[in-house]
C-alpha cells in the first residue's frame, strides 16, 4: 500500500510534526508493508525526522507524480481548511484533494478541523471538494456541525480525537540542556507555558509577564516556556521571559525544533501546561498533565471540552483573570490528573481508529494482495488453514464457528471494534457486479463462511474450510459468551458486553430483544431500532446508536444491503463489532422458524426455506450458478496449477 500525506508538515509547526508522527505510528502498526511519502515544506528534514519519502509541497509536477504512484492520498490532520491564517490554504489543500480525484485515487480527510471560513469561496470549495472524499474525519464535533451548515452530505463525517492522543514519548532520550538545568537549579515543579503571536496577546507582553512572576512566586514553581512553532513562537515567548522579575534571572525559552516524543517527553515531566498551542494541550492530556487552555480559537476549547477540562481563560483575559484560573487549575491537579488517566486509553483508542477510518478504501485491496501472496505460499507449504482465501475474487476467512465467536470477542473487548461479513453464495455473486459491495466486504475484519455453497466452493478452489459459520448462530453465541456473569470462550474471566439490534420489520428488534433477555439472564441490550427507516432518518439512527456505546451491533437488512450500509455507518460506534445478521432477528422473535437441526447438518438449510417460503424460489437460482461458478474457477486454478 502506498501513501500520499498532504499536511502543514515540513513547516516548523511542532504540532503538526506531531500528527505525522502519530498518523505513521499507527500506518506501521496497521500494515507494516506500507509505503509513504509527504509533501513537505522541508524534504529534507521530513526525510531526515521521520525516514519516510518526501517531496516539496509546492511543486506541483511532484505532486501530480505522487498522486499517480500512491494508492491513496490522506489530507490531514490539523487545522488545515481554514482562512484565517491566509486564503490560500483551503484551495491548496482542496486542489490536492481534487488532483486526487482526477487521477482516479481515493482521498480521505484525516482528523481535521474545519473552520473558521470567513470567505464565502471558501465555503463553497468545501462543500463542493469534501463530497469527492472516500472518507472524512474530523477531530471536534464543532467541524462537523460546520461542514453540515455548509450543506454537505456525503460522506458522512465521523468524529474522531486528534492523532497526536495516541503518540508515544521517547524512551531514554537527552532532553534539552535548558529543561535539565531549568529543573534541577530550581528544585521546583515546573509549569510549562505556551503562547503564540495574537492580536487579543500582542502588545500584551509586559501584563503577562507579571502574571508569570505571581504564579512563580505564590504557587513555588519553576516557569519554562516552550515555543511549538520556533520561527513565529520563540520572539514573543523572549520578550514575554526578559520582563520577568524574577531573582534567580529570566526563565529557560525553549525552541521545540526537537521530534515531538521528546517534547512530549518533557511535558510529561512538568506538573502544569499553560497553553495556546492546541498540541500544547494535547501533549498534556496525552501525558496525563493538568493543564489551563488560553481560548483563543474553537479548536482549543473543543479539546478542553473532550477531556472534561473546565480551566479554560479567553485570550482577551486579564493577568488577574489568567492567574485565577492558573490557582484553580494548580489546586484541582491531582483529580485532574486521575481524570486524564481513566480517559487516556479512550483518546488513544480514538486516534488509531481515525487512521483505520482513513485507510480503510485501500486496506481490503491491500490485503487481499498479501493474502493471495501469503495463500500462494502456504498451499505450497500445506499450511493455508488459518489464511484468508479468495472466492470468485471476494475474501473469505477459513474459520470455524468457535474461532469467530474467539475474534469477534477480541474486538468487542479490546475496543478495536470491526466489521464482521457472514457470506453467503448470492452475497458472492452480487459483489462482482455491485462495487461498493465488493468494497464493504475486503475491508471487513472478518469474512465468515455462512452458507454451505461457500464452504463446498472453498474446498473446490483448493482452500481448506473448517466450516461454516452461520450468522444467527454466530449472533446467538455472542450473546451467549457476552451475558453478564457468563465466561467468555477464551479467559476465566467475567465479560459483559452490550448490543445494540438494528433492522427487520418495525417491532421485530423490539421482540427479539425481549426473548434474548429471557433465554440469557443478564444480557445488556442497550437499544433496538427497525430497518425501514427512511435516508431522511438515518442519521437520528446512528445517533441512538452511538449514545448507546454498544460493543457489538446486529444489523439485520438483508444480505448485501446491510453489508455496506455498515461500512458507512461504523462511524457511529467506531469500537463496537457490527456483523450483518440477515433474516436472524426475524427467527429470533420467534416470527420465522428456522429449517430442523437434521436440515442443518446436512447442508440443506437451503432446501428447507425453497419448501417453506416459495416466494425465495428466484433467490435460490443463485445457488447454482455459484456452485457453476466455483467449478470454473476451479477448473482455471488447475489448469494454472
Amino acid at each position: 500500500m502506498r501513501v500520499l500525506v498532504s499536511g502543514y508538515h515540513g513547516m516548523g509547526n511542532l504540532g503538526d510534526e506531531a500528527v505525522l508522527a502519530a498518523f505513521l505510528q499507527h500506518l506501521a502498526e496497521i500494515d507494516p508493508h506500507a509505503e509513504c511519502t509527504v509533501l513537505s515544506g522541508d524534504p529534507d528534514s521530513t526525510r531526515k525526522a521521520f525516514g519516510v519519502s518526501a517531496v516539496p509541497r509546492t511543486s506541483l509536477p511532484a505532486i501530480i507524480r505522487e498522486i499517480r504512484r500512491a494508492d491513496i492520498l490522506v489530507s490531514g490532520g490539523g487545522s488545515l481548511l481554514q482562512d484565517v491564517t491566509g486564503a490560500l490554504s483551503v484551495p491548496y489543500y482542496l486542489g490536492i484533494i481534487t488532483l486526487a480525484r482526477l487521477s482516479g485515487r481515493p482521498a480521505s480527510v484525516y482528523a481535521q478541523g474545519i473552520g473558521p471560513l470567513n470567505s464565502g469561496f471558501s465555503r463553497l470549495l468545501v462543500r463542493q471538494v469534501m463530497s469527492w472524499a472516500s472518507v472524512i474525519t474530523l477531530r471536534d464535533q464543532g467541524s462537523c456541525d460546520l461542514l453540515r451548515r455548509l450543506g454537505h452530505v456525503r460522506p458522512e463525517p465521523a468524529l474522531v480525537t486528534d492523532p497526536a492522543f495516541a503518540l508515544r514519548p521517547a524512551q531514554g532520550c537527552s532532553l534539552p540542556a535548558e529543561w535539565t538545568e531549568s529543573r534541577e537549579a530550581s528544585g521546583r515543579p515546573v509549569v510549562v507555558f505556551c503562547f503564540r503571536p495574537w492580536p487579543s496577546v500582542d502588545g500584551r507582553e509586559a501584563e503577562l509577564a507579571a502574571c508569570v512572576d505571581r504564579i512563580s512566586s505564590e504557587l513555588g514553581v519553576c516557569p519554562v516556556f516552550l515555543a511549538f512553532q520556533p520561527g513565529v513562537d520563540l520572539p514573543l515567548a523572549r520578550r514575554i521571559a526578559g520582563l520577568m522579575k524574577v531573582s534567580s534571572g529570566p526563565p529557560a525559552v525553549i525552541g521545540c525544533g526537537i521530534p515531538p516524543q521528546q517534547v512530549l517527553a518533557m511535558i510529561a515531566q512538568a506538573e502544569l501546561v499553560v497553553g495556546m498551542r492546541l498540541h500544547s494541550l494535547v501533549f498534556a492530556a496525552a501525558a496525563g498533565v493538568p493543564f489551563v487552555a488560553i481560548d483563543y480559537d474553537p479548536k482549543v476549547r473543543a479539546v478542553s471540552e473532550r477531556v472534561g477540562n473546565p480551566n479554560v481563560a479567553p485570550a482577551n483575559a486579564s493577568g488577574d483573570e489568567l492567574f485565577r484560573v492558573v490557582s484553580l487549575a494548580w489546586a484541582d491537579r491531582a483529580r485532574i490528573r486521575q481524570l486524564l488517566s481513566e480517559i487516556r486509553p479512550e483518546l488513544e483508542r480514538e486516534g488509531r481508529q481515525g487512521a483505520e477510518l482513513a485507510l480503510a478504501p485501500v486496506m481490503g485491496k491491500a490485503r487481499e494482495s498479501r493474502v493471495e501472496k501469503d495463500g500462494r505460499k502456504d498451499a505450497r507449504q500445506g499450511d493455508a488453514d488459518a489464511r484468508r482465501a479468495v472466492l470468485l475474487g471476494v475474501p473469505v476467512d477459513c474459520v470455524d464457528m468457535d474461532e469467530a465467536v474467539a475474534r469477534c470477542m477480541r474486538l468487542a473487548e479490546s475496543g478495536e471494534g470491526g466489521h464482521v461479513v457472514t457470506l453467503n453464495p448470492e452475497m458472492t455473486l452480487a459483489s462482482g457486479r455491485d462495487e461498493a459491495l465488493m468494497e464493504a466486504i475486503r475491508g471487513a475484519d472478518l469474512v465468515a463462511p455462512d452458507g454451505i455453497g461457500v464452504v463446498l466452493g472453498l474446498k473446490l478452489t483448493g482452500s481448506k474450510p473448517r466450516g461454516r459459520v452461520a450468522g444467527i448462530e454466530l449472533a446467538t453465541r455472542l450473546m451467549q459468551a457476552g451475558a453478564l456473569g457468563v465466561s467468555g470462550p477464551d479467559a476465566d474471566a467475567r465479560v459483559g458486553l452490550r448490543f445494540f439490534f438494528v433492522g427487520a420489520k418495525p417491532g421485530v428488534a423490539e421482540q427479539a430483544a425481549e426473548k434474548m433477555r429471557e433465554a440469557n439472564p443478564g444480557l445488556s441490550i442497550v437499544g433496538t431500532h427497525h430497518g425501514y427507516f427512511q435516508d431522511s432518518s438515518e442519521d437520528t439512527v446512528l445517533h441512538m446508536i452511538s449514545a448507546a456505546h454498544p460493543d457489538v451491533v446486529f444489523v439485520a437488512m438483508g444480505a448485501g444491503k446491510q453489508e455496506k450500509w455498515i461500512a458507512k455507518a461504523r462511524h457511529a460506534a467506531p469500537a463496537a463489532v457490527w456483523i450483518g445478521v440477515g433474516g436472524s432477528l426475524d427467527v429470533l422473535s420467534g416470527n420465522t422458524k428456522r429449517a430442523p437441526v437434521v436440515f442443518r447438518k446436512l447442508g440443506l438449510e437451503w432446501l428447507y426455506r425453497l419448501v417453506t417460503e416459495p416466494s425465495r424460489a428466484k433467490r435460490m437460482t443463485a445457488l447454482p450458478v455459484f456452485m457453476l461458478a466455483a467449478i470454473g474457477e476451479a477448473f482455471r486454478k488447475g489448469r494454472r496449477d
